[in-house]
């Protein structure tokens, strides 16, 4: 599932720098909608989720991967959050290493269980992630084919980008960072309210949103909420039936 879902995602963003420019309103509209998504998501759901799990002093560890971001955003110039700085056809080689970076250690608590036995892997997490690859594909994609950048080594970048976040998930699973689930879900969370914050404030010209702009971005805290609340409520059915069941 994680593996299918995120490599679609970054996929369809890619095909779609074809046919949507990164300059358009509708990428800075799908940027601020993913962004809204994200970030709704982290307060109705994953924040929620990771104090639930209560393994230690959380705040830190989300304060860490916000900081964790910071270091990132050097190298990456900005590339999860809508940015990309040209240099000419030359490929921004140390941008892409921080980006890569970022989308393996946002992957590594997708397989991972968290409080009430919710598996990431199936949940808004994941779809939030997936939503949130997918202007980033197509913004890295249509970047560089702008910069003239070789077709073969363009597919190359859009191949490590899309397996990044499942090898994270994957190589978490394996090794002993498994007994550390809710810290890396803690420093992701950490990583991913850094990006999101940064979106829906740089998206916003003075600060301030146009109508079509502010209704993206409730429509992806609406959506966020709206599956926080029916996975919430599943949980809570499939609990009750347990419970009745012993």
């Amino acid at each position: 599932m994680i593996w299918t879902a995120l490599i679609i995602s970054v996929g369809l963003g890619a095909g779609a720098a074809w046919i949507i420019p990164t300059d358009s309103k509708i990428f800075k509209y799908l940027l601020a909608f993913s962004g809204a998504f994200l970030f709704g998501t982290l307060l109705t759901h994953m924040i929620p989720e990771v104090f639930h799990d209560g393994v230690g002093k959380m705040g830190w560890w989300i304060m860490l991967g916000f900081g964790v971001q910071l270091m990132l955003d050097y190298l990456s110039e900005g590339l999860e959050h809508g940015h990309f700085h040209s240099h000419g056809s030359t490929v921004p080689w140390l941008a892409i290493i921080g980006l890569l970076l970022h989308a393996f250690i946002e992957g590594m608590p997708l397989n991972h269980n968290g409080a009430h036995g919710h598996d990431h892997s199936q949940g808004t997490f994941l779809w939030a992630i997936a939503l949130h690859k997918l202007p980033i594909a197509l913004l890295v994609t249509g970047a560089l084919r702008k910069a003239q950048v070789p077709l073969q080594t363009i597919g190359l970048i859009v191949v490590f980008f899309a397996l990044a976040t499942p090898l994270g998930a994957t190589l978490s699973n394996v090794t002993t960072i498994a007994h550390y689930a809710p810290q890396m879900l803690a420093i992701a969370i950490g990583l991913l309210l850094h990006v999101s914050t940064t979106i829906l404030f740089e998206s916003a010209q003075n600060h301030q949103f146009n109508l079509i702009k502010l209704i993206f971005v409730i429509a992806g805290m609406t959506l966020a909420a709206w599956m926080s609340t029916s996975l919430n409520l599943q949980e809570n059915f499939m609990l009750g039936s347990w419970q009745i069941k012993r």
